[in-house]
């Protein structure tokens, strides 16, 4: 490669991190760390009607929550500083260093132009044009001669400012069209006759140049931070031509571009809240493991190769991070939209927690617990996430192990439960268990033998009147995890209840 990889993520703080954003951000960061090159965060926040502080903390927060590092960017709480060589990494923050002396260089070499079009009058201009059956097109086709481009107007007037699209005769061009050959779609070419002259930045106060646009800061940005590879949505494909334009008229060398497909839901239809959480934070509060959520969005549209395989077995599908960055290949990417499946990113999410250790775990399942789970020393927390590793989320393991915090009231116990299992035959072995004062696993299971084996019962007997009496219902970790984590003052208390004590 003729120069070194740099891929950004460049989201607008506009509403939540949608997981959409989230694949192509990991397709960055994996197509950046395949071939040691930067992954750019950028905050691009010029639309100032619905762009927070506290949606740039979610981008932040959720792309930190998934793993996704980034080389260059913001310093996550503290708008005043970045890490990197070509900040600050919020867009407005780049207006009067960055984009307005741009915007000035244009219309200095003739290449932009001042716009004075009113609303109304491009409103009517549009409404007569589209009467004709065809689409509009400002200063072009038969609205030729009607833009600014050819009309001179008060200085003092506000203005836009319009960039001048090439006619179609431009040497650059590729027999008139504005075409590049796409990384995952292949050679793309929009007519340059069908496009308008499109407004770089918007109408200011008095003389001044307004807030530039999306389109014009990507262009400018991108090539100030170094970007190689911008690769995106699909949804995207319409801006390359109007980017490819700027560049040119920059004299800025262009990226390489690659469109991803967008996410459909299971069904086939656009994603959206029926087919479950759309927003990165929901996975999180949903007790998905990061490493889930990598592993099953890389797999939509990527398939992997194996050996020069595509991935066959359940297991060759749970990859690792290093398994990932060293398999990532653009050309691996298909072209068709993918479908999400939630019951694949359980299924993942099952698998990797059952594989991790429980230090591995720890760090993600404290952020569901209590205080008190703090509290306890390392021996405690390994029991508790090894006895509960078969569930299928950071969650349920955290509802098993509710018990620990919560003595069960009058309400909570299962009543079926307690008139099937709390019967008067366990009631003197239940009895014997308050004298046990050894909660070390063999020692339990030593002395349950002996209480099993004089009062005529299974294990199973027993250990399910103990769940009912110590949880409430019959259902609980393994019954000897269960009183160690409890801890014998804790079990004497709540056996207290059945045992008239």
């Amino acid at each position: 490669m003729s120069r070194p990889v740099v891929t950004r993520f460049a989201p607008s703080p506009t509403g939540m991190l949608h997981i959409g954003g989230v694949r192509t951000a990991l397709f960055c960061w994996l197509y950046a760390r395949k071939h040691g090159g930067r992954f750019i965060l950028r905050i691009e926040d010029t639309d100032l009607d619905r762009s927070t502080d506290d949606n740039i903390r979610i981008i932040e927060e959720g792309m930190a929550w998934c793993g996704l590092d980034w080389d260059e960017g913001p310093v996550p709480g503290d708008p005043t500083r970045w890490i990197g060589e070509h900040g600050p990494y919020r867009q407005m923050q780049r207006m009067e260093s960055h984009y307005k002396p741009a915007v000035e260089r244009l219309l200095h070499e003739g290449k932009a132009y001042r716009c004075r079009c009113g609303r109304e009058e491009l409103d009517e201009r549009r409404k007569a044009v589209e009467a004709r059956g065809v689409p509009f097109q400002y200063n072009r086709g038969l609205d030729a001669g009607n833009g600014c481009r050819n009309r001179q107007h008060d200085a003092s007037e506000p203005f836009a400012v319009r960039l001048k699209m090439p006619e179609g005769t431009e040497p650059w061009l590729d027999e008139g069209a504005i075409a590049w050959t796409d990384l995952i779609k292949g050679r793309l070419a929009f007519p340059a006759a069908s496009m308008d002259d499109w407004i770089i930045a918007r109408t200011g106060e008095g003389c001044e140049i307004g807030v530039p646009t999306y389109n014009f800061c990507v262009v400018v940005d991108d090539t100030g931070m170094e970007v190689s590879h911008v690769l995106r949505g699909d949804d995207h494909v319409s801006n390359t031509p109007k980017q490819i334009a700027l560049y040119q008229a920059m004299g800025f060398e262009r990226p390489e571009f690659g469109h991803v497909p967008m996410i459909l839901g299971k069904d086939g239809a656009k994603l959206s809240k029926r087919h479950g959480a759309t927003s990165i934070t929901e996975y999180q509060a949903m007790g998905f493991l990061p490493a889930a959520v990598r592993l099953a969005l890389a797999r939509l549209s990527w398939t992997p190769k194996v050996d020069g395989q595509a991935a066959e077995t359940a297991e060759e599908e749970l990859l690792t991070d290093a398994q990932m960055i060293e398999l990532f290949d653009l050309k691996d990417i298909q072209k068709s939209p993918a479908r999400f499946d939630m019951d694949k990113l359980s299924w993942m999410n099952q698998k990797l927690i059952q594989r991790a250790s429980w230090r591995e775990l720890e760090p993600h399942l404290r952020h569901f617990m209590p205080q008190k789970w703090n509290e306890n020393g390392d021996d405690w927390k390994r029991i508790a996430i090894t006895a509960t590793q078969k569930g299928k989320s950071l969650k349920e393991m955290e509802e098993s192990l509710a018990f620990c915090w919560k003595r069960p009231a009058e309400a909570d116990f299962d009543e079926k439960a307690v008139e099937k299992f709390m019967t008067e035959a366990v009631k003197p072995a239940l009895q014997e268990v308050t004298t046990l004062t050894d909660y070390d696993h063999d020692a339990l299971q030593a002395a349950f033998n002996g209480i099993l084996e004089r009062h005529g019962l299974k294990l199973k007997d027993l250990a399910q009147a103990l769940r009912v009496a110590l949880c409430g219902k019959p259902v609980s970790p393994p019954i000897f995890d269960t009183m160690y984590l409890l801890g014998r003052e804790e079990v004497l208390a709540r056996l207290a209840r059945w045992l008239g004590e």
